[in-house]
């Protein structure tokens, strides 16, 4: 009777370490997708089902408290959709789910896939970091100016400098993580990396000078000798 005890405890013991290693990985796996999808994330605003846009980045959403566009979505089997990809991450009180479409522009027929990505949740907050180092609960926040005085044209709304997310869960209590937003001046790459070409092409430019200076005085050098030795 006894072995069966110390048996039936070792068993049950394995059990809660099971289920305890199992609930983490389900949090480590919570926060490599949401890694994932703001640091490949683009400032790419999209059309929802209506034709209007929608931000890039927002947290203003009455169903999701996160949705971003981000890019990097692989197509092994050359599908015709983009890489990019819409995702929404929703908090249902005790579940964290992730929903992606397979449009970004969204048609008149939302086609979407929505998947359980952690339970044992009570609690999923977002915030952000902007321009001027202060923290919002909201983005795009109340005061930006998202208007781009053209009808139909895409409004301009920059991204946070950071987004903090913040899970509670009911087992590991509160666990935070910050992520730095990519910043992509595109005009910008393109003129530094311009610029040094043309300093790398001054540079190779000059050395052949110098070179071709050095043999001629080389040369004057070597005539001068051969004049005093005859």
């Amino acid at each position: 009777m006894g072995d069966r005890w110390v048996l039936s405890g070792v068993t049950t013991a394995r059990e809660r370490v099971d289920e305890v290693a199992a609930e983490f990985d389900g949090l480590q796996q919570t926060f490599l997708l949401l890694e994932r999808d703001l640091r490949q994330m683009v400032n790419r605003p999209v059309r929802n089902i209506y034709g209007d846009f929608e931000p890039a980045l927002s947290s203003r959403s009455t169903d999701y408290v996160l949705v971003v566009t981000r890019q990097g979505w692989r197509n092994p089997l050359g599908a015709r959709r983009s890489e990019l990809q819409r995702s929404a991450w929703e908090f249902t009180g005790e579940e964290l789910r992730r929903r992606y479409w397979v449009m970004a522009d969204q048609g008149q027929e939302e086609e979407s896939r929505d998947v359980v990505i952690l339970t044992g949740v009570s609690e999923f907050t977002v915030r952000f970091l902007n321009d001027q180092n202060n923290w919002s609960e909201n983005w795009p926040p109340d005061d930006q100016d998202t208007s781009t005085g053209t009808t139909n044209a895409v409004p301009v709304m920059p991204l946070p400098k950071a987004v903090e997310l913040t899970v509670v869960h009911k087992r590991f209590d509160e666990l935070s993580r910050l992520f730095l937003m990519p910043d992509f001046d595109t005009l910008a790459v393109q003129t530094s990396i311009a610029q040094q070409g043309q300093q790398d092409s001054e540079g190779g430019d000059e050395e052949d000078q110098q070179e071709t200076g050095g043999s001629e005085d080389q040369t004057g050098s070597d005539t001068n000798n051969t004049g005093n030795d005859g």
